[in-house]
């Protein structure tokens, strides 16, 4: 079967690309890398990306861009073209783009030059309708645990860390390879899963919260991780087997048995409400606070309805 990627990558090289397209991916790094690849072939005629940086027929915008920058762009796009027939716009994380910028984008997608062509990425439900309305929308899927470890191997990894890496990236590839490859990043993943077993005992890791700062997408990666905790726990209530988080597998089976799937889904709900809140502009270190406390919280009110009972 054609993948979603591979249909669209096909229709840029045949020239029958609609002028406007969104990409969703629950790996950011996925959909951002297709868009590039996409523009290439539109510009080029194939996938090599390097050349992009060079060309003045392509736009590579972000999700925080300023009105000013939009309609330098829309005035650009009139213009006779540098290289060829076409032009390019990428806007990542168009989910970010404020109302005034919205307003612009949609002047130039509702009337766009001949051989102009528009890819956006971001996350699909926090994009405006009328937005959407004009884009074809490419949704890409995770990627199959054995590709996931057969990239891994091919960069060095044993047998053994391949299946372990590629568990822990949840059917992300770029997130499996900086595991492996980032100690950091490792670390980071660590911290997260301790602050959460922290937090399913009552106590309050402020520090851990403090320490990620103003990095919004290190703070989306911890709340991702604690998913993945929460995954596991829910196997494990369940009479399953921990399929994430292997390397800690062990802890988890030890603290599983103070949990029942409501609880579990109580924490799921908590950590999916504040990693929507980190896909706005909202403080990385106040949704991580209030996660704390939130999970903290319901952790008291439901030990304590435990022993009324």
């Amino acid at each position: 079967m054609v993948s979603a990627a591979e249909q669209l990558k096909s229709a840029c090289a045949s020239g029958r690309a609609m002028h406007g397209c969104l990409v969703t991916s629950a790996d950011p790094e996925a959909a951002s890398k297709l868009v590039s690849e996409c523009a290439s072939l539109l510009l080029f005629g194939n996938e090599n990306t390097d050349a992009l940086k060079l060309s003045a027929d392509y736009f590579d915008l972000d999700g925080s861009v300023k009105i000013d920058e939009l309609r330098f762009v829309r005035q650009e796009l009139y213009k006779q073209t540098f290289g060829g027939k076409n032009r390019v716009v990428v806007i990542r994380n168009a989910h970010f783009l404020n109302d005034n910028a919205i307003n612009a984008m949609l002047k130039m997608l509702e009337e766009p030059p001949a051989g102009t062509y528009f890819f956006l990425t971001g996350i699909e439900q926090r994009i405006l309708p009328t937005v959407r309305s004009r884009c074809l929308t490419v949704r890409l899927g995770t990627t199959p645990l054995h590709t996931v470890r057969d990239e891994l191997s091919a960069i060095g990894a044993s047998r053994d860390e391949a299946a372990l890496y590629a568990a822990m990236g949840m059917g992300i590839a770029s997130r499996s390879v900086k595991l492996y490859t980032d100690t950091s990043f490792r670390a980071l993943r660590t911290n997260a899963i301790n602050a959460l077993i922290d937090m399913l005992a009552g106590k309050l890791p402020f520090n851990w919260a403090k320490s990620i700062g103003k990095d919004r997408g290190a703070a989306r990666e911890c709340v991702e991780f604690m998913l993945g905790v929460c995954h596991d726990l829910l196997m494990l209530v369940g009479g399953g087997q921990v399929d994430i988080n292997l390397d800690v597998k062990d802890r988890l089976t030890n603290i599983a048995a103070g949990f029942t799937t409501n609880r579990i889904s109580g924490i799921i709900n908590k950590l999916v409400d504040a990693a929507m809140r980190l896909n706005t502009n909202a403080s990385s270190n106040l949704t991580l606070d209030g996660l704390i406390v939130e999970i903290t919280e319901a952790r008291k009110w439901q030990t304590h309805l435990r022993e009324s009972q």
